[in-house]
């Protein structure tokens, strides 16, 4: 069985995609982020999909895990999900008309061994919001759940263009790169 390691509905569907018709299941991991310490965007990330599938591993050794973790990275500066709407404010209004790394990393695991990890970054230019603007986004209860505070598909957010890289990589699961992986593994064909 494969396991995406995650209650992400975004990434169920872009797994969903690279699978076609392999049923997979999903389990949220339990695993805490917050007892990495790390610095380094690329390297947290990484650490965070790994903590999470090795987590899940634990409980379905025989199973292929999946897990990823997606990181908006500003000027060096970290922004995980917002605490509240003033963390909201603060990530948008720093976002707003200005250009941004998202970085997504994952790892396929079985028997809490990794045999495949990876790290894929994409650049995102966000149009300048004004404060109604960002209310308005608030409103909708969209970017509470997602880091940077914000979902690039979502029909209510300001408009954006990738710099580079992929719209699946900025939505939490790269699909070429873990199709790659996937196939390399002979997991798909």
């Amino acid at each position: 069985m494969i396991i995406l390691a995650s209650q992400s509905p975004r990434r169920k569907e872009l797994l969903a995609q690279i699978l076609k018709d392999i049923p997979f299941e999903t389990i949220p991991s339990s695993f805490n982020e917050r007892a990495i310490h790390e610095s380094n965007c690329r390297h947290l990330c990484l650490e965070e999909a790994i903590g999470k599938g090795q987590e899940v591993s634990k409980t379905h050794p025989n199973d292929i895990i999946i897990a990823s973790d997606t990181m908006v990275s500003f000027k060096g500066e970290q922004l995980g999900k917002p605490k509240d709407e003033n963390d909201v404010y603060r990530m948008l209004r720093e976002l707003s008309g200005n250009k941004h790394d998202i970085i997504t990393a994952y790892c396929i695991i079985k028997n809490s061994e990794i045999l495949k990890k990876r790290v894929v970054t994409a650049t995102l230019f966000i149009e300048k919001m004004a404060d109604l603007e960002i209310q308005e986004y608030i409103d909708t209860g969209s970017p509470f759940d997602k880091a940077g505070a914000y979902g690039v598909q979502d029909k209510d957010f300001i408009n954006s263009k990738i710099l580079s890289g992929s719209m699946s990589t900025i939505m939490g699961l790269p699909t070429d790169e873990l199709a790659e992986d996937l196939k390399d593994l002979g997991i798909i064909k």
